[in-house]
């Protein structure tokens, strides 16, 4: 790896955490027209994909059409910084020392600006290349959403036999991944003035008391399902009930988040747990929001050991294969049984923190870590 090389993945990496796409409201748009342009002379088929023009991915591929093929992918969405921790501008990039700062420095514009520049070079550097190779850089990670890969792959806009994804591992390996579904909660209840609040039915009591239930009995319940290094879990995220102080609130809502372990499944999950809250309460509405099932790849197929083999020959050590706490874009294709596999440069922990930052040897090595494995393809 070159100076030049250096040079240009910091500067794409500069550009990229310049341009805002924080959710919300996660617009990648002007960010993919920026990665648009820079590959336009890449020799590559691109294409702007998106339900809308305010939500566009992009894709470029080697090839024509929609064989199956290497699928990289790195989102390109970040969380809303909070201005008031960061030390510096947020959208801008900050050298310090061996760190490079900036939102989605790490989660995951980091392994972009690599995939970015590894795509502008692919036809150059390596003409001969017989595997098909695309780029992803999509939105709506962030939210859980449906407009980013889940809307490249149920258009068949990509048809991956292996996913490589970019988020950050320290250039270490997840291959498996728990699942992950939301739920929402409606509860119901009574106006009455606040001096006669016996007249109503207090909505967010109601809601407190299955919250309680849930955390006492429901969530105790789960470590049944825990396997390995993976655990069963649930967390009540978000609750919001009444309208004014002096009322007794007639509704509330709160939002479940339930992770499953590859014994459990999303559908069966979610019966199980609207079951005991309609148990706790039977007026409650119980919503099945999103989610998806575990996905876990074979740790012998041939491009995940060619990625560990490019890894060890870049590092000179052995990776690890780590456990994965949130969730990627690899749960849309849980069911596909495809080959999938995270590697990406930067340490999870930064991602959605305050002045995120970068390890600059790490971008440097994932760099080297694609090249090398696209070279031996």
């Amino acid at each position: 790896m070159n100076n030049k090389d250096k040079i240009e993945i910091i500067n794409i990496l500069k550009n990229i955490v310049a341009i805002n796409s924080a959710y919300p409201t996660g617009n990648t748009s002007t960010l993919n027209q920026y990665i648009y342009c820079y590959l336009k002379n890449s020799k590559l088929h691109l294409s702007l994909e998106g339900p809308g023009k305010d939500k566009l991915n992009l894709i470029a591929k080697n090839f024509k059409g929609n064989s199956k093929s290497i699928v990289f992918n790195s989102h390109i969405d970040t969380v809303q910084p909070n201005i008031n921790e960061w030390t510096t501008d947020p959208f801008r990039l900050i050298k310090k020392g061996n760190f490079l700062y900036g939102l989605g420095s790490v989660n995951c514009k980091g392994s972009a600006a690599v995939q970015i520049y590894l795509a502008k070079q692919l036809k150059n550097i390596f003409p001969n290349i017989k595997e098909n190779i695309s780029f992803t850089f999509v939105g709506d990670e962030e939210n859980l959403g449906p407009d980013g890969s889940y809307y490249l792959r149920k258009k068949k806009l990509i048809n991956p036999h292996t996913l490589i994804l970019g988020a950050p591992t320290n250039n270490n390996f997840i291959v498996e991944e728990r699942g992950v579904f939301w739920a929402s909660v409606h509860i119901k209840g009574k106006t009455s003035h606040a001096g006669e609040p016996h007249k109503g039915v207090n909505a967010i009591e109601k809601a407190t008391k299955i919250i309680h239930a849930l955390q006492n009995k429901y969530k105790k319940s789960l470590s049944k399902f825990n396997i390995e290094n993976q655990l069963s879990t649930m967390n009540v995220g978000l609750i919001k009930g009444g309208h004014n102080v002096n009322v007794v609130p007639a509704d509330a809502y709160f939002q479940i988040d339930r992770r499953i372990t590859k014994q459990e499944k999303v559908a069966s999950s979610f019966h199980e747990l609207k079951q005991f809250i309609q148990k706790c309460d039977p007026t409650a509405k119980v919503k099945f929001d999103t989610g998806t099932n575990s996905f876990s790849s074979n740790k012998n197929n041939i491009y995940l050991n060619k990625l560990y083999n490019s890894n060890l020959a870049v590092k000179k050590n052995k990776p690890k294969f780590l456990s994965c706490i949130g969730v990627s874009d690899g749960r849309y294709f849980a069911n596909d049984k495809i080959n999938i596999v995270n590697i990406g440069p930067g340490d999870g922990n930064e991602g959605h923190t305050s002045n995120e930052k970068m390890k600059i040897s790490d971008l440097f090595d994932y760099y080297k870590i694609l090249r090398d494995f696209l070279k031996n393809l």
